[in-house]
Protein backbone atom coordinates (compact mmCIF):
# COMPACT_ATOMS: atom_id res chain seq x y z
CA UNK A 1 0.00 0.00 0.00
CA UNK A 2 1.31 3.45 -0.89
CA UNK A 3 1.64 5.92 1.91
CA UNK A 4 -0.08 9.31 1.68
CA UNK A 5 3.27 11.01 2.15
CA UNK A 6 4.70 9.15 -0.87
CA UNK A 7 1.83 10.39 -3.03
CA UNK A 8 2.24 13.97 -1.81
CA UNK A 9 6.03 13.83 -2.27
CA UNK A 10 5.51 12.61 -5.85
CA UNK A 11 3.21 15.61 -6.37
CA UNK A 12 5.99 17.81 -4.99
CA UNK A 13 8.42 16.55 -7.62
CA UNK A 14 5.98 17.53 -10.38
CA UNK A 15 5.36 20.90 -8.73
CA UNK A 16 9.09 21.62 -8.53
CA UNK A 17 9.39 20.93 -12.27
CA UNK A 18 6.48 23.29 -12.96
CA UNK A 19 8.17 25.96 -10.85
CA UNK A 20 11.13 25.81 -13.26
CA UNK A 21 8.72 26.48 -16.14
CA UNK A 22 7.19 29.34 -14.16
CA UNK A 23 10.62 30.86 -13.52
CA UNK A 24 11.44 30.74 -17.22
CA UNK A 25 8.09 32.30 -18.12
CA UNK A 26 8.65 35.12 -15.62
CA UNK A 27 12.08 35.81 -17.13
CA UNK A 28 10.80 35.80 -20.70
CA UNK A 29 7.34 37.34 -20.96
CA UNK A 30 8.20 38.26 -24.56
CA UNK A 31 8.62 34.70 -25.83
CA UNK A 32 6.35 33.77 -28.77
CA UNK A 33 4.52 31.01 -26.89
CA UNK A 34 4.23 32.84 -23.57
CA UNK A 35 0.42 33.05 -23.68
CA UNK A 36 0.13 29.26 -23.93
CA UNK A 37 2.70 28.78 -21.18
CA UNK A 38 0.93 31.24 -18.86
CA UNK A 39 -2.44 29.68 -19.61
CA UNK A 40 -1.04 26.23 -18.77
CA UNK A 41 0.51 27.55 -15.54
CA UNK A 42 -2.80 29.13 -14.56
CA UNK A 43 -4.58 25.80 -15.05
CA UNK A 44 -1.89 24.04 -13.02
CA UNK A 45 -2.23 26.56 -10.18
CA UNK A 46 -6.01 26.41 -10.14
CA UNK A 47 -6.31 22.64 -10.44
CA UNK A 48 -3.35 20.52 -9.41
CA UNK A 49 -2.10 22.81 -6.65
CA UNK A 50 -5.62 23.25 -5.31
CA UNK A 51 -6.22 19.48 -5.11
CA UNK A 52 -2.82 18.93 -3.51
CA UNK A 53 -3.49 21.53 -0.80
CA UNK A 54 -6.93 20.02 -0.16
CA UNK A 55 -5.37 16.56 0.25
CA UNK A 56 -3.08 17.96 2.88
CA UNK A 57 -5.62 20.18 4.63
CA UNK A 58 -8.63 17.87 4.55
CA UNK A 59 -7.02 14.42 4.73
CA UNK A 60 -3.46 14.32 6.07
CA UNK A 61 -3.19 17.28 8.43
CA UNK A 62 -6.25 16.35 10.55
CA UNK A 63 -4.69 12.93 11.19
CA UNK A 64 -1.32 14.47 12.06
CA UNK A 65 -3.07 16.80 14.49
CA UNK A 66 -4.13 13.77 16.49
CA UNK A 67 -0.53 13.44 17.71
CA UNK A 68 0.97 16.92 17.11
CA UNK A 69 -1.08 20.01 18.04
CA UNK A 70 -1.75 22.56 15.30
CA UNK A 71 -0.88 25.61 17.40
CA UNK A 72 2.87 26.02 17.67
CA UNK A 73 3.44 22.92 15.56
CA UNK A 74 4.44 22.22 11.98
CA UNK A 75 0.84 21.80 10.74
CA UNK A 76 0.00 25.33 11.92
CA UNK A 77 3.03 26.67 10.04
CA UNK A 78 2.12 24.73 6.88
CA UNK A 79 -1.45 26.08 6.99
CA UNK A 80 -0.21 29.66 7.37
CA UNK A 81 2.09 29.11 4.41
CA UNK A 82 -0.84 27.71 2.39
CA UNK A 83 -2.68 30.98 3.08
CA UNK A 84 0.32 33.04 1.94
CA UNK A 85 0.77 30.84 -1.14
CA UNK A 86 -2.90 31.23 -2.02
CA UNK A 87 -2.61 35.02 -1.82
CA UNK A 88 0.43 35.01 -4.11
CA UNK A 89 -1.34 32.57 -6.44
CA UNK A 90 -4.47 34.73 -6.66
CA UNK A 91 -2.43 37.85 -7.48
CA UNK A 92 -0.32 35.90 -9.96
CA UNK A 93 -3.47 34.66 -11.70
CA UNK A 94 -4.76 38.25 -11.85
CA UNK A 95 -1.53 39.22 -13.58
CA UNK A 96 -1.80 36.27 -15.97
CA UNK A 97 -5.41 37.17 -16.80
CA UNK A 98 -4.42 40.80 -17.44
CA UNK A 99 -1.55 39.68 -19.65
CA UNK A 100 -3.69 37.20 -21.59
CA UNK A 101 -6.24 39.96 -22.18
CA UNK A 102 -3.65 42.58 -23.14
CA UNK A 103 0.01 41.59 -23.42
CA UNK A 104 0.88 45.30 -23.51
CA UNK A 105 -0.63 45.86 -20.07
CA UNK A 106 1.79 47.82 -17.92
CA UNK A 107 0.48 46.25 -14.71
CA UNK A 108 0.50 42.58 -15.75
CA UNK A 109 4.26 41.94 -15.91
CA UNK A 110 4.81 43.46 -12.46
CA UNK A 111 2.03 41.33 -10.94
CA UNK A 112 3.39 38.21 -12.62
CA UNK A 113 7.02 38.83 -11.68
CA UNK A 114 6.47 39.96 -8.10
CA UNK A 115 3.88 37.38 -7.11
CA UNK A 116 5.37 34.59 -9.20
CA UNK A 117 8.80 35.03 -7.65
CA UNK A 118 7.37 35.16 -4.11
CA UNK A 119 5.21 32.11 -4.85
CA UNK A 120 8.13 30.10 -6.23
CA UNK A 121 10.45 30.93 -3.33
CA UNK A 122 7.91 30.19 -0.61
CA UNK A 123 6.64 27.02 -2.27
CA UNK A 124 10.15 25.59 -2.61
CA UNK A 125 10.79 26.21 1.10
CA UNK A 126 7.36 24.82 1.98
CA UNK A 127 7.92 21.62 0.00
CA UNK A 128 11.32 21.15 1.62
CA UNK A 129 9.80 21.40 5.11
CA UNK A 130 6.99 19.00 4.29
CA UNK A 131 9.21 16.40 2.61
CA UNK A 132 12.01 16.56 5.17
CA UNK A 133 10.17 17.16 8.42
CA UNK A 134 6.39 16.90 8.46
CA UNK A 135 6.05 13.81 6.28
CA UNK A 136 8.73 12.00 8.29
CA UNK A 137 6.75 12.71 11.46
CA UNK A 138 3.59 11.48 9.78
CA UNK A 139 5.28 8.27 8.65
CA UNK A 140 6.55 7.62 12.18
CA UNK A 141 3.19 8.14 13.88
CA UNK A 142 0.29 7.36 11.54
CA UNK A 143 -1.42 4.05 12.26
CA UNK A 144 -2.67 1.76 9.47
CA UNK A 145 -6.31 2.80 9.99
CA UNK A 146 -5.33 6.46 9.74
CA UNK A 147 -3.38 5.80 6.55
CA UNK A 148 -6.39 4.01 5.04
CA UNK A 149 -8.65 6.95 5.95
CA UNK A 150 -6.27 9.48 4.43
CA UNK A 151 -6.00 7.39 1.25
CA UNK A 152 -9.80 7.10 1.05
CA UNK A 153 -10.09 10.88 1.25
CA UNK A 154 -7.38 11.28 -1.41
CA UNK A 155 -9.47 9.16 -3.79
CA UNK A 156 -12.56 11.27 -3.07
CA UNK A 157 -10.65 14.48 -3.73
CA UNK A 158 -9.14 13.09 -6.93
CA UNK A 159 -12.67 12.23 -8.07
CA UNK A 160 -13.90 15.78 -7.44
CA UNK A 161 -15.73 15.30 -4.17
Amino acid sequence: MSKPTEILSADHKRVLESLKVMEQAIRDLKSPDIKKTLSDLKDFLKNEIEIHFRKEEEALFPEIEKFIPREGGPVGVMLMEHEDLNRYKDSLIKGIDLFLGDENSAKAPALIKENGTSYINLLREHIYKEDNMLFMMADMHLEDDQIKEVMRKFVELDNGK
